[in-house]
């Protein structure tokens, strides 16, 4: 089996994947997400975003910093030296540009809750389900109805193109009624859909 590139991930909407995390224009949609309630330092966004996903996704400060000075070149944040730390805040054009992209980064920032939550489940399931279902609040047959659906499109992998247009159908309707369920029924839209 042929590795996957990380281009063809983001061709299929994955935003994380093993060997890549997020791209230059994800990074910053998200560190302009963190930057949106107060300024921080370039330590303190890795820190968050390690927070937030439990570990999984801890950029480098060589993959953070040079992220912050091209927010700050395109005007979408602003710098403050504070002794030998520098300070970014969002600017108004950052704002604006992450308001446009709110539906963007809110899938980006619910990859990252879902990688936490994964990561918790693997970590806790070994020893007891329970106690993984009270750290993620994922329920067992959750977990398992998941995997189901995962195996049926594995198994639905060679199918012709009447059956592939009969499993997007079942999908849609799914995707809608999850949605639905969720109470998010605008979260993710057209190439935004992506796999767990």
């Amino acid at each position: 089996m042929q590795k996957e590139t990380g281009r063809q991930a983001r061709q299929r909407g994955n935003p994380l994947t093993r060997g890549r995390k997020f791209s230059a224009d994800e990074l910053q949609l998200t560190l302009l997400w963190f930057l949106r309630d107060a300024p921080a330092h370039g330590y303190q966004l890795i820190k968050g975003l390690s927070e937030l996903s439990q570990g999984y996704y801890s950029p480098s400060p060589g993959v953070v910093y040079p992220a912050l000075t091209q927010l700050q070149e395109r005007g979408l944040a602003e710098v403050e030296q504070q002794g030998k730390r520098k300070s970014y805040r969002i600017s108004p054009a950052g704002l604006d540009y992450l308001q446009t992209h709110h539906e963007r980064v809110a899938l980006l920032i619910a990859t990252l809750r879902h990688a936490a939550k994964k990561m918790q489940w693997l970590t806790l399931s070994g020893e007891s389900e329970a106690q993984a279902s009270a750290a993620t609040g994922w329920l067992p047959e959750f977990i398992q109805a998941r995997r189901a659906l995962r195996t049926a499109l594995l198994a639905g992998d060679d199918a012709d193109h009447t059956q592939q247009r009969r499993m997007a159908e079942i999908l849609q309707r799914a995707a809608a009624d999850i949605l639905s369920v969720s109470g998010n029924p605008d979260f993710i839209r057209g190439e935004d859909h992506h796999d767990q």
